[in-house]
């Protein structure tokens, strides 16, 4: 292969992966649950999940450590979630809070533009799914994927 052949090639090269980009995510879940101190299997089952369904779907995805709330200090988790994905170069911070009793009762969740540090959007996912319930626990995940993509994409995300 000649030399102009090559250069060519390099140069095109370049050129196409100046098209390739995808958005980032940053994602936190915040466990609320009075039977425990510790983030349980569950929450893992909806973080891997959701790790999983935010990537097959084109997004560059980075999650906060899993952690378990008493509602006293979700500012402060908001605020350090908020600036990990900040320095990350995110694009955008999502919040997911599950509410436990004896089953997943309902998750909040809301989307932040991190540039901004504005909320976007909040919304509701009410809906009792027993913690034994692995297959349940894929299905409402499926279901949280699906509306923040679904959002995004309307977005222009």
């Amino acid at each position: 292969m000649g030399k102009t052949k090559k250069l060519m090639l390099t140069g095109v090269l370049l050129l196409c992966a100046q098209f390739c980009f995808a958005k980032q995510i940053s994602f936190q879940i915040i466990q609320y649950d009075d039977r425990t101190q510790d983030v349980t299997e569950q929450s893992l089952v909806i973080e891997d999940e959701l790790l999983n369904g935010l990537f097959e779907t084109g997004y560059i995805v980075t999650n906060s450590p899993t952690v378990v709330s008493d509602s006293g200090d979700e500012t402060s988790l908001y605020n350090k979630a908020m600036g990990d994905a900040y320095e990350g170069f995110s694009d955008y911070f999502i919040q997911i809070k599950l509410y436990y009793s004896n089953a997943l009762n309902q998750i909040n969740w809301s989307i932040a533009s991190v540039n901004s540090g504005k909320k976007i959007k909040e919304s509701v996912i009410k809906g009792s799914v027993t913690t034994a319930d692995e297959k349940g626990l894929k299905k409402i995940s499926s279901e949280l994927v699906t509306e923040i993509t679904n959002f995004l994409k309307s977005y222009k995300a």
